[in-house]
């Protein structure tokens, strides 16, 4: 299988034309896919919106935890997700043409998008409010019903997809229109990063200002895409420069501590918040000293971990036991379809660990997790036509 949609697998063509896996690129989209898990059953027991099934709490203990790890993750994962795609675009363009690259990313991002958006979501909604819709109209009706049609978790496919329109454009359009060579330009130095990160900072501070990151056009929190389209370009100008195959020890080393320092920091803004009582609201958008500095944070964990999560997992995790390749080749397919085997899990299980919210947090994680990956590998994939698509 080839990594044509940014998800699937680790492999790209090396100079010489042939091809090469890079198993820490599948690790890494294997970390996140998990991370993406981790993040919505924390919306399960620590949140009041953005999920389909709740489990809320007084207990402060884990409302904190879940707070920070919920806007921590939010910070930088999908951004490094949009990275991976963007690294595995340029080569997968280069090899199949406009034509071939639309129709495989509609292949493979379009009909998923489709069967979450027209058909699992509505489902989803019915099924955990069936009691009061029952009485309005039918299952069956209820998947022909505009209202209910929405991308959901799966709206990372719909921007990626809009991204890669994009990409094919600008590719077509451009000067000569043939396929750039790899120039081999060195990573950047420390200077360009923190450059990088201001300017990123600056340009979400101003986005959020209109676009507060909890409201949505066309399902899509506008306020965070600044991040997603600086991170997709970032990949693919990491592709075309060889960065990734740059990262030096000491840079790696360096970002890392870089990285740490600002996971700190941001952990210390929400509790400071938190203690005192004080709305988070500061974290999504608005002009305050707080949203500034929460920001400027926030854009620091996101970049420093695009450089040290791929430092990290290619020095220590540039390998496949058996057990974690079957993973890696499922995760994609568990990055669509892990929403319905959670939300079906911690409803199911919601009388059996008592009113303790930390314990299920922890419990529907780890149950929840293997759940997903084995309904993916063991029922998902073996559909037919499955392996075509995921």
């Amino acid at each position: 299988m080839s990594l044509s949609n940014g998800l699937t697998t680790g492999e790209i063509p090396a100079k010489t034309g042939s091809s090469s896996r890079i198993l820490y690129f599948d690790n890494m989209r294997l970390f996140f896919t998990v991370l993406v898990i981790l993040h919505h059953v924390a919306l399960t027991y620590g949140a009041h919106s953005g999920w389909y099934y709740y489990e809320n709490s007084d207990n402060a203990f884990t409302n904190l935890v879940l707070s920070l790890l919920m806007n921590v993750n939010r910070a930088w994962v999908l951004g490094c997700f949009f990275m991976v795609s963007g690294y595995f675009t340029p080569g997968s363009y280069d090899r199949k043409g406009a034509v071939r690259f639309l129709k495989d990313r509609i292949i493979r991002i379009g009909i998923p998008l489709a069967v979450f958006a027209l058909l699992i979501r509505p489902s989803i909604v019915y099924m955990m409010n069936r009691e009061a819709l029952a009485a309005q109209y039918s299952f069956c009706e209820n998947l022909f019903l505009l209202k209910n049609v929405a991308p959901g978790p799966a709206w990372f496919l719909e921007v990626l997809l809009i991204f890669s329109i994009m990409y094919s454009l600008w590719r077509r359009l451009r000067k000569p229109p043939d396929a750039p060579k790899n120039k081999g330009m060195s990573f950047p130095g420390d200077r360009a990063i923190v450059l990088f990160i201001l300017v990123l900072a600056a340009a979400t501070i101003v986005i959020r200002i209109y676009f507060p990151t909890e409201r949505e056009i066309f399902h899509l929190r506008i306020g965070n895409y600044t991040g997603y389209v600086a991170f997709f370009a970032a990949g693919i100008a990491a592709y075309r420069n060889n960065w990734f195959q740059g990262i030096t020890e000491a840079i790696g080393r360096r970002w890392s501590m870089i990285t740490a320092a600002a996971v700190f920091a941001y952990c210390i803004i929400v509790i400071v918040a938190w203690s005192s009582h004080m709305s988070l609201s500061f974290l999504r958008g608005g002009l305050s000293l707080r949203t500034l500095l929460a920001t400027c944070v926030e854009t620091a964990i996101a970049v420093g971990s695009m450089i040290s999560i791929s430092y990290i997992f290619r020095k220590f995790f540039n390998k496949q036991p058996g057990v974690v390749k079957g993973m890696a080749q499922d995760a994609y397919a568990v990055f669509i379809f892990h929403a319905p085997v959670i939300v079906a899990y911690t409803y199911l299980t919601r009388d059996i660990l008592g009113s303790n919210p930390f314990l299920k947090f922890i419990t529907a994680f780890i149950a929840g997790s293997a759940l997903c990956f084995l309904v993916c590998h063991y029922v998902i994939r073996k559909l037919p036509f499955a392996k075509r698509i995921l």
